[in-house]
């Protein structure tokens, strides 16, 4: 109620006031909420890409258990199976980057900033591990150097395949990216 006018068109007033007040917090509670799923969908989405790479490195992880047992780790890391394993993940982001592109009409808009993804993908990890494998494979002794190449070209991997699902599924959301 107004202090100064007690009359009806105060209450009224005042009810205008309050219901507004009301509408405001309503509004702001259903960005909260929008916010909130976007990033619950944002976080699935990280997680669904965490359990892909998790079945990529599953079968190298007991290959390289194997090796590291039967040889010691300089064996498992001077082999070329972190080479392979990182190939892989580099061709699973190119899809992803691709597949991407192709499959939503809005992402044609984005085109060049994927086309420079893909690019840096194969020129950083999908030739290099390519190629560090078949060297390794073909070589009776693998250079020292190999042993920290591989983990730093699998990481790669490991962030061009994480960053290709988060990268895609962030621009179709906010298409003023």
């Amino acid at each position: 109620m107004n202090a100064f006018n007690t009359g009806p068109q105060a209450a009224n007033s005042d009810d205008a006031i309050s219901n507004s007040n009301s509408s405001d917090r309503a509004a702001a509670s259903d960005r909260r909420d929008d916010s909130i799923a976007r990033e619950e969908r944002d976080i699935n989405v990280l997680l669904g890409s965490y359990a892909d790479i998790l079945f990529v490195l599953m079968p190298f992880t007991v290959i390289g258990l194997f090796k590291a047992w039967q040889h010691g780790i300089q064996g498992f890391l001077l082999g070329y199976d972190l080479s392979v394993a990182a190939a892989i993940l580099a061709g699973l982001a190119l899809v992803k980057f691709i597949l991407g592109l192709i499959s939503d009409a809005r992402m044609s808009r984005y085109r060049e900033r994927l086309v420079f993804l893909v690019a840096g993908t194969v020129f950083v990890v999908l030739v290099p591990s390519l190629m560090l494998s078949i060297l390794v494979l073909l070589s009776a002794d693998a250079p020292r150097f190999v042993m920290f190449v591989q983990p730093v070209l699998l990481i790669a991997g490991i962030m061009a395949y994480s960053g290709a699902v988060t990268s895609t599924n962030h621009l179709l959301r906010h298409p003023g990216a």
